[in-house]
């Protein structure tokens, strides 16, 4: 869903709506945010204070209140209903239901994991650096699209892991003890799910190594995806400056200390190639 603003709208939708928006293709159908009714014929929300009303053709279909609190329940309402429509607009029913089925698995993730001072989550920083290292790569469109949503969902098996950690504690130990079994409980959920089946092994490989000695069937070099070795570094990254473990000693680390552990690990963790377009593109970016 692609959405575009007219007026003065609360900063904090605008974000939070911008940061679903990275994950759409270009032909995804279109949304207007403004602060009172056009003549336009696509959906509008508009916005009066902390109230909501969301129209369509000009017809009152929903209203929300609260709506600088609940602006997620407002995305994932317009996005169904917007998406909805949009299959008698020419889009085929496996694109819809794929947008619909990937749209609801990646909100869940960003609800499950702990933002940072900017809104972002990790599989959403993840999915930003993915993009970045596809486009200097020079990978297609299509491939960029497909990377992009593979790096939101690289730890969708971590969904079922806080489910069966909730209702089965006696399995606590054991799923804490097996740091791979989220690779595979996602290849095995987005297996079941036929238009997904092109991201199955992104999700399953991101945590195998270029030498070999990876989770969970240790592959080895170039045999590991692409997108595996694009997110598996990029996945590394953001764990090191953002997350707190002993692993790599206390608090997390800066950007340049990060790029250095990186390189380290360069033809053993991870595919030399991707370690040095992912060290150009950082240092040359500055908002990263």
């Amino acid at each position: 869903m692609v959405f575009t603003v007219l007026g003065k709208v609360n900063k904090n939708i605008i974000e939070f709506f911008e940061k679903m928006e990275a994950a759409e293709g270009k032909n995804s159908p279109q949304l207007l945010l403004t602060d009172s009714l056009t003549d336009s014929r696509i959906p509008q929300i508009v916005f009066s204070g902390s109230s909501a009303k969301f129209y369509d053709e000009g017809k009152l279909i929903a209203n929300f209140e609260n709506a600088e609190e609940n602006y997620k329940s407002l995305w994932a309402f317009a996005k169904s209903y917007v998406e909805k429509d949009a299959t008698s607009a020419g889009l085929t029913s496996t694109k819809w239901a794929r947008r619909v089925i990937s749209g609801i698995l990646q909100a869940m993730i960003v609800l499950m994991e702990v933002e940072d001072k900017n809104g972002f989550s990790h599989s959403q920083r993840v999915a930003k650096l993915a993009k970045k290292i596809g486009t200097e790569l020079r990978l297609s469109e299509e491939d960029i699209l497909s990377l992009t949503e593979a790096s939101m969902l690289h730890d969708v098996g971590k969904i079922g892991i806080e489910q069966l950690m909730m209702f089965t504690p006696t399995r606590i130990r054991t799923l804490e003890s097996m740091p791979k079994d989220h690779a595979l409980m996602g290849a095995i959920y987005l297996s079941t799910i036929e238009f997904l089946w092109d991201l199955v092994p992104a999700v399953r490989s991101h945590h195998e190594r270029w030498d070999g000695q990876g989770y969970p069937d240790g592959l080895k070099g170039e045999d590991i995806p692409l997108f595996a070795r694009i997110i598996a570094v990029c996945d590394y990254y953001d764990e090191l400056t953002h997350f707190i473990t002993s692993e790599w000693g206390v608090g997390p680390k800066s950007k340049s200390d990060a790029l250095k552990m990186i390189i380290d690990q360069s033809s053993r963790m991870f595919d030399p190639e991707i370690v040095d377009v992912f060290v150009k593109v950082m240092e040359s970016s500055e908002d990263i």
